[in-house]
């Protein structure tokens, strides 16, 4: 049985999380001036701005660091953090929407999701039901994700709230937005200088963007980028099943940037990680045919037709020597 996907009503169309960042986290015109707190001053010097920073009465939104500071008071209540520590404590600020900024952020409703270690359930329900800002808590150390298949997973935990959030990825090629249940993806935010950008493109002006496969795919970064340099068949695999999911998710947030016609796919494949490569979903517009594969890399193309161009992004610390192996059977591969 094959199955159509249809857009998740929580995810928004790229044309349209593109067409909001001017605006995204600017501060109004009545809003009030940036607090400029101390982030290595301890909660008992900073305790009382909690009480003198308000939200703007006009946009509602909030500076970070009052958001931060509303926090940490919560896990100071909770006995998770002392008195004497900081801002910094509170753990990893990750924006709803991530994209290179020189300014801090305003923040309106549900727009931070909190990565952080020491950690209860009943500490992160009470910040996302008491911090407007806040759309999730995620107790976290390591990297989330698979970097040896014998080993098995490292997963983050989200206690509250939802995971989602997505990147903005800005390349020479074009732009696209990534959403990932952060939760259960690393974390890879958005830089000006991105030095695997850097790499994609040399690969595009050197006219190698013809057919193109992606092994590591994680959420589907670099293979959808692929689309955009113009490659005619696009092959996309991970052995972490939250990766592939999100990667079909990415599939249908780009949809109308990438010119794809139709997805298709079909039950979603039995356990988080994959052995032997399973077709997991399939892609098609007037231009460029997607394959996402579901399972072991070094299996992958004992299913799928191999390309012109094989792209290598090793998880961090793995071992990948038999991957590249494996994929020999491609035109080039490039490890990025």
């Amino acid at each position: 049985m094959v199955r159509r996907t249809r857009l998740d009503e929580n995810i928004r169309p790229c044309e349209e999380v593109l067409a909001s960042l001017s605006a995204l986290y600017m501060a109004c015109p009545d809003c009030p001036k940036e607090p400029g707190l101390d982030k290595s001053a301890s909660f008992s010097s900073l305790e009382a701005e909690v009480e003198r920073h308000r939200r703007c009465p006009s946009c509602g939104k909030a500076p970070l660091d009052l958001v931060m500071l509303e926090t940490l008071k919560i896990l100071v209540d909770h006995d998770l953090r002392s008195r004497s520590e900081d801002l910094r404590s509170v753990g990893w600020p990750l924006v709803g929407v991530g994209y290179p900024l020189s300014y801090p952020p305003r923040l309106g409703k549900r727009e931070l999701i909190i990565v952080g270690e020491n950690l209860t359930a009943k500490a992160a329900a009470e910040i996302v039901e008491g911090v407007p800002e806040v759309k999730g808590v995620i107790r976290g150390g390591g990297v989330p994700g698979v970097a040896d298949l014998k080993a098995g997973p490292h997963r983050w935990e989200l206690l509250a709230g939802s995971d989602l959030r997505c990147d903005v990825v800005e390349s020479l090629l074009g732009e696209i937005v990534i959403y990932k249940h952060q939760s259960k993806i690393h974390v890879e935010f958005p830089r000006q200088s991105a030095p695997k950008m850097r790499i994609l493109e040399e690969l595009y002006f050197r006219g190698k963007m013809t057919t193109v496969a992606d092994v590591l795919c994680g959420p589907g970064t670099l293979g959808l980028l692929a689309v955009l340099g113009g490659a005619k068949r696009v092959v996309l695999n991970d052995a972490w099943l939250p990766a592939v999911e999100d990667t079909i998710l990415n599939l249908k947030a780009n949809r109308s940037i990438l010119g794809i016609e139709k997805i298709e796919r079909p039950e979603t494949p039995a356990g988080e990680v994959g052995a032997e490569s399973v077709l997991a979903a399939e892609a098609v517009g007037e231009n460029c045919k997607i394959e996402v594969y579901f399972g072991d890399a070094e299996r992958l193309f004992s299913q799928a037709e191999p390309t012109d161009l094989c792209l290598v992004d090793p998880f961090p610390g793995m071992k990948f020597d038999r991957i590249v192996d494996a994929c020999r059977v491609c035109g080039e591969v490039v490890i990025v």
